[in-house]
């Protein structure tokens, strides 16, 4: 089975920039298959096009670089824009700028 947050964490971030927030997104665990370019789904969205477009519109993305690493991925596979970051800068900084906080985990 696979998981939607990343799906649902787009949309959300889509819904916000059409209220006029500023939105920042940070993948970490799993979340970092997001910006994973070249994805091809058959059977469900694609969410790195769908983060490829939100991030055109404004939206901020990093993701946890050991997290990427520890799932194979190595710097270069992600989509343009995608800052490949930390959880003790990146992450830090956007909830440390933040009014709101949304968190989609298991």
């Amino acid at each position: 089975m696979m998981a939607m947050d990343a799906n649902v964490a787009v949309k959300l971030a889509r819904a916000a920039l059409a209220k006029g927030y500023k939105v920042d997104m940070f993948g970490y665990g799993e979340g970092v298959t997001a910006v994973k370019k070249g994805q091809n789904p058959k059977r469900f969205p694609n969410v790195g096009n769908e983060l490829e477009e939100t991030m055109k519109q404004g939206v901020s993305t990093a993701i946890c670089e050991t997290c990427y690493a520890a799932r194979g991925f190595e710097r270069g596979e992600e989509i343009p824009g995608a800052k490949v970051g930390s959880l003790t800068n990146d992450l830090f900084k956007f909830v440390s700028e933040s009014d709101r906080l949304i968190t989609i985990a298991r």
